[in-house]
């Protein structure tokens, strides 16, 4: 692929576009305490962080979670979320119309519940900037089938110009198997040593993540971690 062409980029919502870390531990805490579990810290969130999130809880509980306890988890952590203000990250709105201004398209896809996808979207007035936004329709869908979903859905695009960007391995996992390039950045959920396990570039901002993407993909044993920099059409080989 040519770096002066369009590229297509997935973006993640949580701990990607947005910075809600916090929010989130805050959530997952009151989760576990509503089940007479402890309560996390953002550590604890970030090494121990997998999907599904019942998954995530059993790793957190050290034992397989309950029914009765689960459904006690998911109405304590919807209840959360739909207080929430989302936090959109510093500068991903500059970027967004960056990226679009350049020629390249976007879309967003979550494992958060669509309808509230949609109203967090709105919330920030980022409607515009995508050509879809797909949320979780049903409860423990994986994100590569999310992903195949969304690639029909825009008409097939070339996959050699798509590229996910996210900030967990599972973002990784699932732009493998639909056999498109993958960034991930340090900003989210889980750690730099266990992204670094992803066998996908590793960056450390959105900015990054997104130079990347519009430049000539390099091999996953090559460079893992470029300057915060806006990004740019360039035609020269990206090294």
């Amino acid at each position: 692929m040519s770096p002066a062409q369009p590229v297509h980029i997935v973006w993640d919502w949580n701990g990607t576009l947005l910075d809600d870390l916090s929010v989130m531990v805050d959530a997952v805490s009151a989760c576990q305490e509503a089940i007479g579990e402890p309560a996390v810290d953002a550590a604890t969130y970030r090494q121990q962080h997998c999907l599904p999130g019942r998954a995530f809880h059993d790793r957190l509980c050290g034992r397989p979670v309950t029914e009765a306890e689960w459904s006690v988890i998911t109405e304590t952590f919807a209840e959360h979320m739909a207080a929430r203000h989302p936090p959109l990250r510093a500068g991903a709105a500059r970027l967004l119309a960056g990226i679009s201004a350049q020629g390249h398209t976007q879309s967003l896809l979550s494992l958060t519940a669509d309808a509230r996808l949609r109203r967090e979207v709105a919330q920030l007035h980022l409607d515009n900037f995508f050509r879809r936004i797909d949320g979780r329709h049903a409860p423990a869908i994986p994100k590569s089938n999310a992903l195949q979903r969304q690639l029909a859905a825009l008409g097939e695009p070339d996959r050699r110009r798509v590229v996910l960007i996210g900030d967990t391995t599972d973002d990784a996992e699932a732009a493998r198997a639909c056999g498109v390039r993958a960034v991930l950045h340090t900003g989210g959920f889980e750690t730099l040593e266990k992204l670094r396990t992803a066998g996908t570039p590793v960056v450390d901002s959105l900015n990054a993540a997104a130079r990347l993407a519009v430049e000539q993909p390099t091999r996953a044993s090559e460079q893992t971690s470029i300057p915060d920099s806006v990004p740019r059409r360039d035609t020269r080989r990206h090294r």
